[in-house]
């Protein structure tokens, strides 16, 4: 008797510092998956074969149920979505213009679709996650910087050379704080890490009672501040305060622009919740039109660190379903 094999597709989120990756099925379940270290200094053509090695080996593993039909990665920087190419990346050095869908296929015996990381994190909470149920939402990922995919009429935006969606480098206050990406007063600038911690050490100067003070101001950390606030801290209490009306500016342009249904917060600097979405949504009440206000959610992920994963198999699922 023949049994029918199950489809599966594979998603690898490939990071500066980890390559996360596994076997996802059509319900958005991931089936096996693996961590490794990315090692990109030893260059694209090492990692790749070390990708290619690792991925027959998660084949093997899963057995004979499955059939693979497909291979998304994610990866962050700029694509080239008409190439599947890696224009350039700041975390990536030496990779330039790595025709990454091309290099892999070469390697596997199937499909490989590429895209910016942080839009296939955006396709997974769409797809599976807090994103369900809509057509046009935005998910933004509060980490050491911020990041953001775009979803309109359930697809991926993209824009006219596939770089779109940088809601972390929208601006935000003219004359603002200097913002890694080289311009001042952008998103990014006083919601990513790096802004919080540049804010809470200026906000210590106010504010000496504080109980953050017993942390030396170069090492804290969000955790820091966030378990300050759960006890009363006001300057703790503060800072999020001002991280979530800061929030809440950027995505009350972006409402008012786009009519998004939702907007999805993930990334470590969520965790700190209602103390940030609360005065996010606030603000988002008094910069956004009332119909627009009406319209939008502001919710937080539901995917966690898989999200780019699971986006990534969902990027191979779209393909496959094609040919």
């Amino acid at each position: 008797m023949n049994v029918q094999k199950q489809a599966a597709w594979i998603g690898m989120d490939l990071g500066g510092t980890n390559i996360k990756f596994g076997l996802v099925l059509a319900n958005g379940t991931i089936h096996l998956q693996k961590k490794l270290d990315s090692e990109i200094p030893f260059g694209y053509k090492y990692v790749f074969d070390k990708i290619a090695g690792y991925t027959r080996e998660l084949i093997h593993a899963a057995g004979s149920d499955f059939v693979v039909k497909g291979f998304g990665i994610g990866v962050p920087g700029l694509i080239d979505i008409k190439n599947q190419m890696l224009v350039e990346a700041s975390n990536f050095p030496g990779w330039k213009n790595v025709k990454i869908g091309y290099e892999l296929e070469k390697r596997l015996d199937f499909k490989v679709s590429v895209d910016n990381d942080a839009n296939l994190a955006a396709l997974g909470e769409y797809k599976f996650g807090a994103g369900r149920g809509v057509t046009e939402m935005l998910m933004v990922t509060l980490g050491s910087g911020v990041g953001s995919g775009l979803i309109l009429n359930g697809a991926i935006y993209h824009g006219s050379r596939s770089a779109a969606g940088e809601f972390g480098h929208t601006i935000i206050q003219k004359d603002g704080p200097l913002c890694a990406c080289g311009r001042r007063g952008c998103v990014e600038a006083f919601v990513g890490k790096y802004g919080i911690q540049r804010r809470i050490k200026e906000l210590l100067v106010d504010y000496p009672r504080s109980i953050l003070r017993e942390i030396e101001p170069h090492n804290i950390t969000p955790e820091d501040i966030y378990n300050a606030a759960v006890k009363g801290d006001k300057t703790a209490l503060l800072l999020f305060q001002e991280v979530g009306e800061s929030l809440g500016v950027g995505l009350g342009n972006v409402a008012n622009l786009l009519n998004l249904e939702r907007v999805v917060i993930g990334g470590g600097i969520s965790n700190a919740g209602e103390l940030i979405f609360k005065p996010a949504r606030e603000t988002l009440a008094q910069i956004a039109f009332k119909t627009n206000f009406e319209t939008i959610t502001l919710v937080p992920a539901h995917l966690g660190e898989n999200a780019g994963l699971v986006g990534s198999a969902c990027l191979a699922m779209q393909i496959s379903e094609k040919f």
